[in-house]
């Protein structure tokens, strides 16, 4: 909004920098007031805050002394200007443009008290008393004379004049610079905002990977972190340098840390951030404060995966409430963020808007993969050695957090009834947990009597000769969103049997590049498992589709080219 207003007022200076004797022009100036009322009201409108009875009492003001009616819900782009105030009427579908002109008497209304009105572009002069009628669309650089009515659609590039409207090509240079003259030059400043432990997960490869691969003339990223002081074994600083990030971290120390968040207040202004991009629940609530702090500040969010457990998944009822009132809570936060709000697939997507959440304010954008790194090439089975594997067992692992999601219960039960049809099969998991989670499932492995049959390797930074180690990805969990993980192992040519929850049905074409069982089916998941283990055919088949699959669909370089997109149009609006 204040960027806004700024841009407004630069229009009535001569230099198009705005100083305090061009705000008391405009303080002074009928038809800036109006767009001043229009400009509040249309935040509150697009942050769904309410305004009433307040914008009721103001708008008939201005409509009363001005002779001007803006809705709050139309749409007008920076750089607004009413050269002269009386008569000007819109209907509340409008849509205008950047750096636009309008004289007095102009009205843009529907055809005949039905469907919507106009949409304007950039640089565009109307008038006065012209009017302008009807869906129809108005390009860039147009001038529209005095008293037109227009009611066809007018290209880019043109003067319309006369009742009825007659288009002449527009020779002359526009007053204001055109759209091309005015394309951004300076990168948007980004901050990529995530919290998390350890070596992190599937998230921090997408942040990271992200700000490493954007175009730094079209986005400046700074990587954010916040950890927990006690985490002795945070490896997202190295990650960081490793990729030549413009990279800081944070500690934070509880819920809410004040400290924290100063800090942040401190980073956003010295590096000049113009949208801050969360990814965690933490950086979810972190980002709505920070927007308290800083109005000018945009705010978007990725919601990587959205649990849904029902009661019996805890052990008491106070548990179970505290998970539907944290849910709760971050729904109404990612309300409070700017839309739209992103996910990474469509089941995610359905899960928010099953929450609550208007369907044009979700926006999916799929995970990816990097299809030069994440292949064959110089990969090494490095895992079959330092397991001691003869030629002829096969190797099934996942790459995980040993987290309550995963299932691992489900993984070791699926391992058990693999190898007493096929004895040769290892299992293995690679990843570690928060605390002690890993020892927590040895002794599971212990007391089942699969020491030799299911392997952990903890966490490994290696994982291109990890996969590559592999025979068959399987994942047993209970709720994803688009995991990495999965991508990662189909780039590198592996069949996949996994549980079919949240985005994996997006991602792995059943029958073709893997096969799907619903949670915690233990028969399903095994008969998958050794269907394939036995057929060394179609697992090569699976194989090769599932790259294909990535490379047709999962090009990370796609999902980066809409990221910057998007972070443009964020800083824009």
């Amino acid at each position: 909004m204040f960027d806004n207003i700024k841009t407004d007022l630069g229009r009535l200076s001569p230099s198009g920098n705005p100083s305090a004797r061009t705000l008391l022009a405009g303080l002074l100036s009928q038809g800036f007031q109006a767009i001043l009322v229009y400009r509040f009201f249309n935040w509150l409108h697009r942050k769904r805050l309410p305004g009433q009875p307040l914008r009721f009492l103001l708008e008939r003001f201005i409509e009363i002394t001005c002779g001007i009616s803006i809705p709050a819900c139309c749409r007008i782009g920076k750089g607004f200007r009413i050269h002269h105030f009386g008569g000007i009427i819109f209907h509340p579908t409008t849509q205008i443009g950047d750096n636009c002109t309008l004289y007095h008497g102009v009205t843009i209304g529907d055809s005949g008290g039905s469907g919507n009105a106009a949409t304007i572009g950039d640089n565009v002069l109307v008038g006065a008393g012209a009017k302008i009628i009807g869906e129809l669309s108005i390009g860039n650089n147009v001038i529209i004379g005095a008293n037109t009515v227009v009611t066809k659609d007018v290209p880019a590039n043109t003067i319309v004049v006369g009742s009825p409207a007659r288009y002449l090509p527009r020779k002359e240079q526009p007053e204001i610079p055109s759209q091309e003259q005015s394309v951004r030059v300076d990168p948007v400043r980004v901050m990529d905002f995530r919290g998390t432990y350890k070596g992190g997960g599937g998230p921090d490869k997408t942040v990271l990977n992200s700000a490493a691969l954007h175009d730094p003339e079209v986005v400046d990223v700074l990587v954010t972190y916040i950890k927990q002081p006690n985490d002795d074994e945070f490896q997202i600083p190295q990650m960081a340098a490793d990729r030549h990030l413009n990279y800081v971290d944070l500690v934070d120390h509880g819920m809410f840390d004040l400290k924290c968040l100063l800090q942040l207040r401190r980073l956003l202004k010295k590096n000049r951030i113009q949208v801050l991009h969360t990814h965690d629940d933490k950086t979810l609530l972190y980002g709505v404060a920070l927007r308290l702090l800083s109005p000018r500040l945009r705010i978007m969010h990725t919601c990587h995966s959205h649990a849904v457990y029902g009661r019996n998944t805890f052990a008491s009822s106070k548990e179970w409430y505290k998970f539907k009132i944290r849910k709760k809570i971050l729904l109404l936060l990612m309300k409070c963020h700017h839309k739209p709000v992103l996910t990474v697939s469509e089941n995610t997507r359905q899960r928010l808007i099953g929450g609550g959440h208007k369907p044009a304010d979700v926006q999916v954008l799929h995970n990816g993969i990097d299809l030069q790194q994440w292949s064959k090439q110089d990969a090494q089975p490095v895992l079959r050695k330092e397991l001691g594997l003869a030629g002829n067992q096969l190797l099934v692992g996942t790459v995980a957090r040993i987290t309550y999601d995963k299932d691992l219960p489900t993984f070791f039960a699926v391992a058990q009834k693999v190898v007493a049809e096929i004895p040769e099969a290892v299992f293995v998991i690679v990843g570690d947990g928060y605390g002690d989670e890993l020892e927590r499932a040895r002794v599971e492995i212990d007391q089942m009597g699969l020491s030799d049959v299911v392997r952990l390797t903890g966490h490994r930074n290696d994982l291109k000769d990890i996969y590559t180690s592999f025979d068959l990805f399987l994942m047993t969990s209970l709720t994803e969103g688009l995991p990495n993980t999965v991508l990662e192992a189909m780039a590198l040519e592996l069949p996949v049997v996994s549980t079919n929850v949240g985005g994996l049905p997006e991602l792995v074409e059943e029958g073709v590049s893997g096969l799907l069982a619903s949670v915690g089916n233990v028969d399903a998941l095994s008969g998958a498992v050794t269907q394939l283990l036995s057929d060394e055919k179609q697992r090569k088949q699976f194989a090769q589709a599932a790259r294909k699959r990535i490379e047709l669909n999962f090009d990370f370089s796609n999902r980066v080219k809409g990221m910057e997109d998007l972070y443009i149009r964020f800083a824009a609006e």
